[in-house]
């Protein structure tokens, strides 16, 4: 039995998991912004409740994987690039005082992989050895798997496509992101600054909206609201220019897109199915576009197929 954890900037959600069966979970709020000394004794109490649920000591599991949302060194050891979350883990030292800390080994690794690593073996990806993943969430992570094996790359970069710049022009105040990227045009963190520059948002309905997100957008588009609509189809045509991108990139034989805004999938879809087909080199054949099947559970999945397989 291992301890799998997938680290988001708002949640965390933890799991204990044999043999593909996560037999306890939880999710916490997540310490994204404060040094790890600081979070780990919080960890180690809901992790502590999670064993005894199950009758297992901490020291008795095998060991842990966590999924962050950073580049991973492909050894699994380190991180090697952070986005402004959990960043004390690209110290040296950080796996190490974890083990110490809980008496048991830890392996890192990339939450968008990680994730995609769950939906190709046990959800929408079951079947196929060359696929990729998109997950639109507050920011957007993108995954490979290529020939029967996660792309890593010499960094742990490869197949991490979230910041590619879809056009050379447009500009980002975020530091980490290009000028031109999709992250910077798209992802859901960048939606309030973005809309709030455009004369006609006090006119739509979006300006009554509390929070605004893709789930806002798609409700007020849903109703007919002239700009809602216009940001939907804007969406939709640049997470399609991004899956061609993966597409002439990596050849896979399907994509998995996730993340909340799959809650939408019958009109996200059809759109990006039809722009694929109309415009990617399709020299393997169709390309099929599928929803994912394992939403929350889906690094964790990963994690322990990352575990049975570096462990060794």
């Amino acid at each position: 039995m291992i301890l799998v954890g997938d680290f988001g900037g708002t949640i965390v959600k933890l799991g204990l998991i044999e043999n593909n069966e996560i037999l306890s979970y939880q999710k916490i709020a997540s310490p994204a912004s404060r040094v790890a000394a600081d979070w780990l004794p919080l960890l180690k109490q809901s992790i502590e409740s999670m064993c005894v649920a199950v009758g297992i000591k901490i020291q008795n599991l095998e060991g842990m994987v966590w999924a962050m949302p950073m580049v991973i060194d492909p050894g699994l050891r380190r991180a090697r690039w952070t986005f402004g979350k959990f960043d004390d883990a690209m110290h040296d030292e950080f796996t190490n005082n974890v083990e110490q800390y809980f008496g048991i080994p830890l392996l890192l690794e990339n939450d968008a992989r990680a994730a995609a690593i769950g939906e190709w073996q046990a959800g929408a990806g079951r079947g196929y050895d060359d696929l990729v993943m998109v997950t639109l969430g507050t920011g957007i992570g993108t995954a490979v798997i290529q020939q029967g094996q996660p792309l890593r790359g010499r960094s742990g970069m490869a197949g991490n496509l979230g910041g590619l710049s879809i056009t050379h022009l447009g500009s980002s105040d975020h530091q980490k992101v290009a000028p031109g990227c999709i992250e910077g045009y798209v992802a859901s963190w960048a939606l309030p600054q973005r809309i709030a520059t455009l004369t006609s948002y006090h006119q739509s309905s979006l300006s009554a909206e509390k929070l605004i997100d893709y789930r806002a957008i798609f409700s007020c588009a849903a109703a007919g609201d002239y700009l809602a609509i216009e940001l939907r189809e804007q969406a939709i045509n640049a997470w399609s220019a991004l899956i061609i991108n993966f597409i002439q990139s990596f050849d896979p034989a399907c994509v998995i897109i996730g993340g909340g805004i799959m809650a939408s999938a019958d009109t996200i879809l059809p759109p990006i199915q039809s722009y694929i087909n109309r415009h990617a080199i399709l020299s393997g054949g169709a390309v099929a576009i599928f929803a994912a099947e394992l939403e929350d559970q889906a690094a964790l999945l990963g994690c322990e197929w990352i575990w049975r397989n570096k462990s060794k």
